[in-house]
Protein backbone atom coordinates (compact mmCIF):
# COMPACT_ATOMS: atom_id res chain seq x y z
CA UNK A 1 0.00 0.00 0.00
CA UNK A 2 1.63 3.63 -1.10
CA UNK A 3 1.56 6.48 1.39
CA UNK A 4 -1.47 8.15 -0.57
CA UNK A 5 -3.48 5.00 0.01
CA UNK A 6 -2.79 4.61 3.55
CA UNK A 7 -3.11 8.17 4.54
CA UNK A 8 -6.78 7.75 2.35
CA UNK A 9 -7.53 5.05 4.75
CA UNK A 10 -6.87 6.55 7.90
CA UNK A 11 -8.82 9.30 6.99
CA UNK A 12 -11.73 9.85 9.05
CA UNK A 13 -14.51 12.19 9.31
CA UNK A 14 -16.71 12.48 12.64
CA UNK A 15 -20.28 12.53 12.23
CA UNK A 16 -21.44 16.16 12.00
CA UNK A 17 -23.91 18.44 10.04
CA UNK A 18 -22.88 19.82 6.61
CA UNK A 19 -23.79 22.59 4.48
CA UNK A 20 -27.03 23.18 3.10
CA UNK A 21 -26.67 23.26 -0.87
CA UNK A 22 -28.55 25.58 -2.88
CA UNK A 23 -29.31 29.15 -2.59
CA UNK A 24 -32.57 29.58 -1.07
CA UNK A 25 -31.38 28.78 2.23
CA UNK A 26 -33.32 31.36 4.58
CA UNK A 27 -36.44 29.43 5.60
CA UNK A 28 -34.52 26.04 5.85
CA UNK A 29 -32.30 27.98 8.14
CA UNK A 30 -34.53 29.47 10.30
CA UNK A 31 -36.40 26.78 10.44
CA UNK A 32 -33.99 24.22 11.30
CA UNK A 33 -31.92 26.90 13.69
CA UNK A 34 -34.89 25.81 16.28
CA UNK A 35 -33.78 22.54 16.55
CA UNK A 36 -30.06 23.03 16.55
CA UNK A 37 -28.50 26.17 15.60
CA UNK A 38 -25.98 24.68 13.33
CA UNK A 39 -28.33 22.55 11.42
CA UNK A 40 -29.10 24.37 7.87
CA UNK A 41 -26.11 26.48 7.45
CA UNK A 42 -25.66 27.24 4.01
CA UNK A 43 -22.31 27.23 2.29
CA UNK A 44 -22.19 30.53 1.84
CA UNK A 45 -21.35 30.70 6.24
CA UNK A 46 -18.85 27.96 5.56
CA UNK A 47 -17.18 29.82 2.43
CA UNK A 48 -18.05 33.53 2.46
CA UNK A 49 -16.60 36.70 4.23
CA UNK A 50 -20.59 37.39 5.91
CA UNK A 51 -23.75 36.18 5.18
CA UNK A 52 -27.47 36.97 6.34
CA UNK A 53 -30.29 35.10 5.49
CA UNK A 54 -32.87 36.31 3.72
CA UNK A 55 -35.08 37.58 5.91
CA UNK A 56 -36.62 40.02 8.11
CA UNK A 57 -34.78 40.98 11.29
CA UNK A 58 -31.95 38.29 10.88
CA UNK A 59 -28.05 38.61 12.17
CA UNK A 60 -25.26 38.91 10.14
CA UNK A 61 -23.13 36.15 10.22
CA UNK A 62 -19.37 37.40 10.08
CA UNK A 63 -16.18 34.77 9.19
CA UNK A 64 -13.69 37.10 7.92
CA UNK A 65 -10.86 37.31 10.52
CA UNK A 66 -10.30 40.56 10.26
CA UNK A 67 -13.83 41.43 10.47
CA UNK A 68 -13.62 39.43 13.43
CA UNK A 69 -10.76 40.77 15.26
CA UNK A 70 -12.47 44.38 14.49
CA UNK A 71 -15.67 42.55 16.78
CA UNK A 72 -13.61 41.19 19.50
CA UNK A 73 -10.33 43.23 20.07
CA UNK A 74 -9.91 46.32 17.89
CA UNK A 75 -13.63 47.66 18.92
CA UNK A 76 -15.11 45.34 21.19
CA UNK A 77 -16.55 48.22 23.00
CA UNK A 78 -18.73 49.19 20.50
CA UNK A 79 -20.00 45.53 19.85
CA UNK A 80 -21.36 44.27 23.23
CA UNK A 81 -22.71 41.18 23.94
CA UNK A 82 -26.24 42.58 23.91
CA UNK A 83 -29.53 42.48 26.33
CA UNK A 84 -30.44 38.95 24.99
CA UNK A 85 -27.17 37.26 25.95
CA UNK A 86 -27.40 38.75 29.30
CA UNK A 87 -30.79 37.42 29.84
CA UNK A 88 -29.91 34.02 28.90
CA UNK A 89 -26.57 34.66 31.06
CA UNK A 90 -28.21 36.66 34.22
CA UNK A 91 -29.16 33.48 36.16
CA UNK A 92 -25.43 31.78 35.80
CA UNK A 93 -23.58 35.14 36.16
CA UNK A 94 -25.67 37.18 37.78
CA UNK A 95 -23.36 40.20 38.80
CA UNK A 96 -19.72 38.35 38.18
CA UNK A 97 -17.13 38.27 35.99
CA UNK A 98 -19.17 37.81 32.37
CA UNK A 99 -21.24 40.23 32.72
CA UNK A 100 -20.04 42.66 34.27
CA UNK A 101 -18.69 46.46 32.35
CA UNK A 102 -15.77 48.91 32.54
CA UNK A 103 -14.13 49.01 36.23
CA UNK A 104 -16.14 46.11 37.75
CA UNK A 105 -15.05 43.66 35.19
CA UNK A 106 -11.49 45.23 35.15
CA UNK A 107 -11.78 44.69 38.77
CA UNK A 108 -12.81 41.21 38.86
CA UNK A 109 -10.75 40.17 35.66
CA UNK A 110 -7.53 41.43 37.10
CA UNK A 111 -8.39 39.06 40.68
CA UNK A 112 -9.33 36.01 38.68
CA UNK A 113 -6.67 36.29 36.55
CA UNK A 114 -3.96 35.33 39.18
CA UNK A 115 -6.21 32.40 39.94
CA UNK A 116 -5.34 31.02 35.90
CA UNK A 117 -2.05 32.01 35.57
CA UNK A 118 -0.69 29.49 32.77
CA UNK A 119 2.26 28.80 34.22
CA UNK A 120 0.62 27.58 37.49
CA UNK A 121 -2.21 25.41 35.63
CA UNK A 122 0.58 22.36 35.32
CA UNK A 123 1.23 22.41 38.68
CA UNK A 124 -2.82 20.90 39.11
CA UNK A 125 -1.81 17.52 37.75
CA UNK A 126 -1.99 15.33 40.64
CA UNK A 127 -5.65 16.68 41.12
CA UNK A 128 -6.61 15.59 37.31
CA UNK A 129 -4.90 12.17 37.73
CA UNK A 130 -6.88 11.86 41.15
CA UNK A 131 -10.26 12.72 39.77
CA UNK A 132 -9.37 10.27 36.76
CA UNK A 133 -8.31 7.18 38.96
CA UNK A 134 -11.70 7.69 40.69
CA UNK A 135 -13.87 7.50 37.33
CA UNK A 136 -11.75 4.39 36.45
CA UNK A 137 -12.39 3.02 39.63
CA UNK A 138 -16.21 3.68 39.31
CA UNK A 139 -16.36 2.18 35.90
CA UNK A 140 -14.29 -1.15 36.39
CA UNK A 141 -16.66 -1.56 39.32
CA UNK A 142 -19.76 -1.82 36.70
CA UNK A 143 -21.21 -5.46 35.31
CA UNK A 144 -21.45 -4.21 31.95
CA UNK A 145 -18.97 -1.24 32.09
CA UNK A 146 -20.91 0.82 29.96
CA UNK A 147 -21.04 4.60 30.70
CA UNK A 148 -22.65 7.57 29.31
CA UNK A 149 -19.00 9.68 28.90
CA UNK A 150 -20.82 13.20 29.23
CA UNK A 151 -22.25 12.29 32.51
CA UNK A 152 -18.96 10.68 33.78
CA UNK A 153 -16.95 13.84 32.23
CA UNK A 154 -19.05 16.07 33.86
CA UNK A 155 -18.50 14.37 37.65
CA UNK A 156 -14.96 14.03 36.82
CA UNK A 157 -14.56 18.10 35.86
CA UNK A 158 -17.19 18.89 38.48
CA UNK A 159 -14.86 17.40 41.01
CA UNK A 160 -12.06 18.60 40.00
CA UNK A 161 -12.99 22.59 39.98
CA UNK A 162 -14.33 22.31 43.57
CA UNK A 163 -10.70 20.54 44.37
CA UNK A 164 -8.52 23.35 42.78
CA UNK A 165 -10.61 26.16 42.83
CA UNK A 166 -12.17 26.07 46.34
CA UNK A 167 -9.78 23.84 48.40
CA UNK A 168 -11.82 20.58 48.34
CA UNK A 169 -15.63 23.17 49.98
CA UNK A 170 -16.05 20.43 52.39
CA UNK A 171 -19.40 21.87 53.13
CA UNK A 172 -20.80 20.69 49.74
CA UNK A 173 -22.97 17.51 49.00
CA UNK A 174 -20.90 17.27 45.57
CA UNK A 175 -23.29 14.70 43.94
CA UNK A 176 -26.60 16.85 45.11
CA UNK A 177 -24.86 20.46 43.81
CA UNK A 178 -23.93 18.84 40.59
CA UNK A 179 -27.20 17.24 39.99
CA UNK A 180 -28.38 21.10 40.91
CA UNK A 181 -26.24 22.37 38.28
CA UNK A 182 -26.94 20.32 35.86
CA UNK A 183 -30.71 20.73 35.66
CA UNK A 184 -30.35 24.71 36.25
CA UNK A 185 -27.85 24.03 33.36
CA UNK A 186 -30.99 22.29 31.38
CA UNK A 187 -33.18 25.18 32.94
CA UNK A 188 -31.36 28.25 31.14
CA UNK A 189 -30.02 26.38 27.70
CA UNK A 190 -33.57 26.15 26.21
CA UNK A 191 -34.16 28.10 23.15
CA UNK A 192 -37.46 29.66 22.68
CA UNK A 193 -38.83 31.11 19.98
CA UNK A 194 -38.41 34.52 20.64
CA UNK A 195 -34.90 34.19 21.20
CA UNK A 196 -34.35 34.10 17.22
CA UNK A 197 -37.20 36.08 16.05
CA UNK A 198 -37.28 38.64 17.79
CA UNK A 199 -34.40 41.61 17.79
CA UNK A 200 -32.15 42.09 20.76
CA UNK A 201 -34.17 45.22 21.90
CA UNK A 202 -37.05 43.59 22.98
CA UNK A 203 -34.93 41.57 25.21
CA UNK A 204 -33.34 44.36 26.92
CA UNK A 205 -35.78 44.51 30.27
CA UNK A 206 -37.52 41.40 30.18
CA UNK A 207 -36.80 38.97 32.92
CA UNK A 208 -33.84 36.45 32.55
CA UNK A 209 -34.22 32.38 32.59
CA UNK A 210 -35.19 31.35 35.86
CA UNK A 211 -34.46 27.75 37.86
CA UNK A 212 -35.86 26.71 40.89
CA UNK A 213 -32.72 24.61 41.31
CA UNK A 214 -30.24 27.88 41.69
CA UNK A 215 -31.51 29.56 45.24
CA UNK A 216 -30.44 26.02 46.87
CA UNK A 217 -27.45 25.89 44.91
CA UNK A 218 -26.79 29.52 45.95
CA UNK A 219 -27.53 28.81 49.14
CA UNK A 220 -24.60 26.54 49.73
CA UNK A 221 -22.53 29.04 48.09
CA UNK A 222 -23.58 31.78 50.38
CA UNK A 223 -22.56 29.48 53.14
CA UNK A 224 -19.32 28.99 51.91
CA UNK A 225 -18.31 32.47 51.74
CA UNK A 226 -19.56 33.17 55.43
CA UNK A 227 -17.40 30.65 56.71
CA UNK A 228 -14.17 31.83 54.39
CA UNK A 229 -14.64 35.42 55.31
CA UNK A 230 -13.66 34.52 59.04
CA UNK A 231 -11.35 31.38 58.30
CA UNK A 232 -7.29 31.19 57.73
CA UNK A 233 -6.33 32.26 53.64
CA UNK A 234 -6.23 29.17 51.49
CA UNK A 235 -4.42 30.75 48.16
CA UNK A 236 -7.23 29.68 45.85
CA UNK A 237 -10.03 31.95 43.95
CA UNK A 238 -12.28 32.12 47.08
CA UNK A 239 -9.11 34.16 48.62
CA UNK A 240 -8.51 36.16 45.47
CA UNK A 241 -12.12 37.08 45.48
CA UNK A 242 -12.44 38.29 48.86
CA UNK A 243 -8.79 40.04 48.63
CA UNK A 244 -9.89 42.09 45.12
CA UNK A 245 -10.79 45.83 45.36
CA UNK A 246 -12.39 48.13 42.55
CA UNK A 247 -9.55 50.29 41.30
CA UNK A 248 -11.54 53.12 40.85
CA UNK A 249 -13.69 53.04 44.19
CA UNK A 250 -11.93 51.21 46.57
CA UNK A 251 -14.70 48.96 47.51
CA UNK A 252 -14.27 44.73 47.82
CA UNK A 253 -16.78 42.34 46.31
CA UNK A 254 -20.01 42.00 47.78
CA UNK A 255 -21.57 38.55 49.18
CA UNK A 256 -23.51 38.96 45.77
CA UNK A 257 -20.90 39.44 43.51
CA UNK A 258 -18.66 36.74 44.99
CA UNK A 259 -21.39 33.81 44.87
CA UNK A 260 -22.58 34.85 41.02
CA UNK A 261 -18.73 34.32 40.21
CA UNK A 262 -18.30 31.13 42.15
CA UNK A 263 -21.14 30.06 40.22
CA UNK A 264 -20.16 31.44 37.39
CA UNK A 265 -16.54 29.94 37.49
CA UNK A 266 -17.81 26.33 38.79
CA UNK A 267 -20.18 25.80 35.80
CA UNK A 268 -18.09 27.28 33.19
CA UNK A 269 -14.96 25.76 34.66
CA UNK A 270 -16.59 22.03 34.76
CA UNK A 271 -19.32 22.03 31.74
CA UNK A 272 -17.56 23.08 28.84
CA UNK A 273 -14.60 20.94 29.31
CA UNK A 274 -16.40 17.95 29.82
CA UNK A 275 -18.26 18.84 27.09
CA UNK A 276 -14.62 18.83 24.96
CA UNK A 277 -13.24 15.97 26.72
CA UNK A 278 -16.08 14.07 25.48
CA UNK A 279 -15.65 14.59 22.09
CA UNK A 280 -11.96 14.39 22.49
CA UNK A 281 -12.60 10.41 23.76
CA UNK A 282 -15.07 9.58 21.09
CA UNK A 283 -12.60 10.64 18.13
CA UNK A 284 -9.49 8.93 19.98
CA UNK A 285 -11.49 5.45 20.38
CA UNK A 286 -12.71 6.04 16.87
CA UNK A 287 -9.57 6.66 15.24
CA UNK A 288 -7.11 3.79 15.57
CA UNK A 289 -3.90 5.48 14.42
CA UNK A 290 -4.54 8.53 16.85
CA UNK A 291 -4.90 6.26 19.36
CA UNK A 292 -1.51 4.02 18.95
CA UNK A 293 0.27 7.30 18.56
CA UNK A 294 -1.16 8.82 21.74
CA UNK A 295 -0.39 5.51 23.35
CA UNK A 296 3.05 5.65 22.45
CA UNK A 297 3.83 9.00 23.35
CA UNK A 298 2.35 8.96 26.86
CA UNK A 299 4.51 5.72 27.44
CA UNK A 300 7.49 7.93 25.99
CA UNK A 301 6.94 10.87 28.04
CA UNK A 302 5.75 8.98 31.36
CA UNK A 303 7.78 5.97 31.06
CA UNK A 304 4.63 4.50 33.05
CA UNK A 305 4.45 6.81 36.11
CA UNK A 306 1.42 9.05 36.63
CA UNK A 307 1.23 12.89 34.12
CA UNK A 308 3.42 15.12 36.47
CA UNK A 309 3.70 18.54 36.11
CA UNK A 310 7.14 18.23 34.20
CA UNK A 311 5.82 15.88 31.13
CA UNK A 312 2.65 18.15 30.17
CA UNK A 313 4.57 20.58 27.96
CA UNK A 314 5.95 16.96 26.59
CA UNK A 315 2.95 15.77 25.25
CA UNK A 316 2.71 17.55 22.29
CA UNK A 317 0.82 14.91 19.97
CA UNK A 318 -1.90 14.91 22.85
CA UNK A 319 -2.38 18.66 23.19
CA UNK A 320 -2.25 18.12 18.90
CA UNK A 321 -5.46 15.98 19.33
CA UNK A 322 -7.33 18.43 21.93
CA UNK A 323 -6.79 21.10 19.55
CA UNK A 324 -7.95 19.57 16.64
CA UNK A 325 -10.90 18.04 18.40
CA UNK A 326 -12.05 21.53 19.20
CA UNK A 327 -11.39 23.06 15.76
CA UNK A 328 -14.21 20.05 14.79
CA UNK A 329 -16.33 20.65 18.10
CA UNK A 330 -16.12 23.82 19.78
CA UNK A 331 -17.91 24.20 23.20
CA UNK A 332 -18.99 27.64 22.40
CA UNK A 333 -19.66 27.16 18.84
CA UNK A 334 -20.97 30.81 18.04
CA UNK A 335 -20.19 34.15 19.45
CA UNK A 336 -23.22 36.71 19.22
CA UNK A 337 -22.62 40.57 19.76
CA UNK A 338 -25.05 43.52 18.56
CA UNK A 339 -23.52 46.57 17.07
CA UNK A 340 -23.63 49.75 19.78
CA UNK A 341 -24.15 51.89 16.11
CA UNK A 342 -24.52 52.03 12.48
CA UNK A 343 -21.77 50.39 10.74
CA UNK A 344 -20.38 48.15 8.05
CA UNK A 345 -19.36 44.76 8.25
CA UNK A 346 -17.51 42.62 5.65
CA UNK A 347 -19.75 44.97 2.90
CA UNK A 348 -22.52 44.61 4.44
CA UNK A 349 -24.67 47.38 6.24
CA UNK A 350 -25.55 46.50 10.12
CA UNK A 351 -27.62 49.28 11.90
CA UNK A 352 -27.01 49.75 15.44
CA UNK A 353 -29.17 47.12 17.80
CA UNK A 354 -28.71 44.64 15.43
CA UNK A 355 -27.11 41.05 16.06
CA UNK A 356 -23.78 40.07 14.62
CA UNK A 357 -23.31 36.27 15.33
CA UNK A 358 -19.67 34.50 14.64
CA UNK A 359 -20.21 30.99 13.52
CA UNK A 360 -17.39 29.31 15.21
CA UNK A 361 -18.51 26.12 14.25
CA UNK A 362 -18.14 26.94 10.58
CA UNK A 363 -15.19 29.08 10.72
CA UNK A 364 -13.55 26.01 12.25
CA UNK A 365 -14.53 24.38 8.83
CA UNK A 366 -13.83 26.71 6.14
CA UNK A 367 -12.00 25.46 3.27
CA UNK A 368 -9.99 28.44 2.46
CA UNK A 369 -8.52 27.98 6.12
CA UNK A 370 -8.15 24.15 6.93
CA UNK A 371 -7.47 20.99 4.19
CA UNK A 372 -10.06 18.77 3.80
CA UNK A 373 -12.21 20.94 6.86
CA UNK A 374 -14.61 17.85 7.74
CA UNK A 375 -11.64 15.31 8.46
CA UNK A 376 -9.84 14.93 11.32
CA UNK A 377 -6.54 15.76 11.53
CA UNK A 378 -4.24 16.30 14.67
CA UNK A 379 -1.08 17.41 12.18
CA UNK A 380 -2.75 20.47 11.35
CA UNK A 381 -1.29 21.72 14.82
CA UNK A 382 2.14 19.88 14.91
CA UNK A 383 5.32 21.67 15.44
CA UNK A 384 6.53 23.51 12.43
CA UNK A 385 2.86 23.93 10.41
CA UNK A 386 1.75 27.40 9.97
CA UNK A 387 -0.61 28.42 12.87
CA UNK A 388 -4.07 29.62 11.54
CA UNK A 389 -4.94 33.20 12.45
CA UNK A 390 -6.03 33.80 16.29
CA UNK A 391 -9.40 34.69 14.59
CA UNK A 392 -9.83 31.92 12.55
CA UNK A 393 -9.45 29.05 15.26
CA UNK A 394 -11.79 30.53 18.16
CA UNK A 395 -12.26 27.54 20.97
CA UNK A 396 -11.66 29.74 23.89
CA UNK A 397 -13.15 33.16 21.98
CA UNK A 398 -10.92 36.56 21.58
CA UNK A 399 -9.88 39.38 22.57
CA UNK A 400 -10.17 41.27 26.36
CA UNK A 401 -13.11 38.53 26.80
CA UNK A 402 -10.91 35.46 26.12
CA UNK A 403 -11.85 32.63 28.35
CA UNK A 404 -10.17 33.13 31.27
CA UNK A 405 -9.53 29.26 32.36
CA UNK A 406 -8.43 28.87 28.82
CA UNK A 407 -4.62 27.43 30.20
CA UNK A 408 -6.45 25.54 32.91
CA UNK A 409 -8.68 23.71 30.98
CA UNK A 410 -6.24 22.49 28.31
CA UNK A 411 -3.57 21.50 31.42
CA UNK A 412 -6.83 19.95 31.94
CA UNK A 413 -7.66 17.89 28.97
CA UNK A 414 -4.31 16.75 28.55
CA UNK A 415 -4.00 15.26 31.46
CA UNK A 416 -7.13 13.38 31.78
CA UNK A 417 -7.39 12.37 28.26
CA UNK A 418 -3.70 11.07 28.38
CA UNK A 419 -4.37 9.04 31.80
CA UNK A 420 -7.86 7.52 30.98
CA UNK A 421 -6.27 6.19 27.27
CA UNK A 422 -3.88 4.64 29.09
CA UNK A 423 -5.99 3.01 31.67
CA UNK A 424 -8.76 1.82 29.16
CA UNK A 425 -10.15 1.23 26.11
CA UNK A 426 -13.88 2.88 24.93
CA UNK A 427 -15.52 1.48 22.87
CA UNK A 428 -17.55 4.63 20.67
CA UNK A 429 -21.58 4.16 19.97
CA UNK A 430 -22.11 2.69 16.57
CA UNK A 431 -22.54 4.49 13.54
CA UNK A 432 -25.77 6.96 13.55
CA UNK A 433 -25.98 7.48 17.29
CA UNK A 434 -23.38 10.44 17.71
CA UNK A 435 -24.22 13.85 16.47
CA UNK A 436 -23.97 17.56 17.76
CA UNK A 437 -26.79 19.04 19.28
CA UNK A 438 -26.64 22.84 20.23
CA UNK A 439 -27.13 24.40 23.71
CA UNK A 440 -25.51 26.33 25.34
CA UNK A 441 -22.05 24.11 24.40
CA UNK A 442 -21.86 21.94 21.54
CA UNK A 443 -23.12 18.11 23.35
CA UNK A 444 -23.48 15.01 21.95
CA UNK A 445 -27.29 14.53 21.19
CA UNK A 446 -28.58 11.85 23.61
CA UNK A 447 -25.01 11.95 25.84
CA UNK A 448 -22.09 9.60 24.72
CA UNK A 449 -23.35 5.84 25.46
CA UNK A 450 -19.91 4.16 25.61
CA UNK A 451 -18.19 0.89 26.59
CA UNK A 452 -15.35 0.62 28.85
CA UNK A 453 -13.16 -2.26 27.40
CA UNK A 454 -9.43 -3.72 28.14
CA UNK A 455 -7.08 -1.64 26.70
CA UNK A 456 -6.22 -1.21 23.12
CA UNK A 457 -3.13 -0.81 21.65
Amino acid sequence: MNAANAAQQDRFCPPAPYPVDGQRTGLLHGLRTFRSQIEGLPADVFEADAWRPPLPGMPLFVMQPDAIRRILLTEADRFPFGALFERIMRPVWGQGLLLSKGPAWRAQRHAAAQAFRAGDMAGLAPWFVKAANAALARWQALPDRRIDLLDEMKRVTFDIIIDTMLSGADSFDHAAIQTRIKALFADVSRIRPSYILRQDAYHDGRPAATSVHKPEIMDHIGALISVRRNAPPRGDLVDLLLAAHDPDTGKGFSDAQLADNLLGFIMAGHETTAVALTWTLYLVASHAPTRARLLAEAEAVTAGEPVAAHHLPQLVFARQVVSESMRLYPPAFMLTRVSARDTEIAGFAVKAGQRVNIPIYAIHRRAAVWRDPHAFDPGRFAPGQPAPDKFAYLPFGGGPRICIGAAFAMAEIVTLLVTLVRAAGIEPPPEGVVWPQTGLALYPRNGMPVTIIARQT
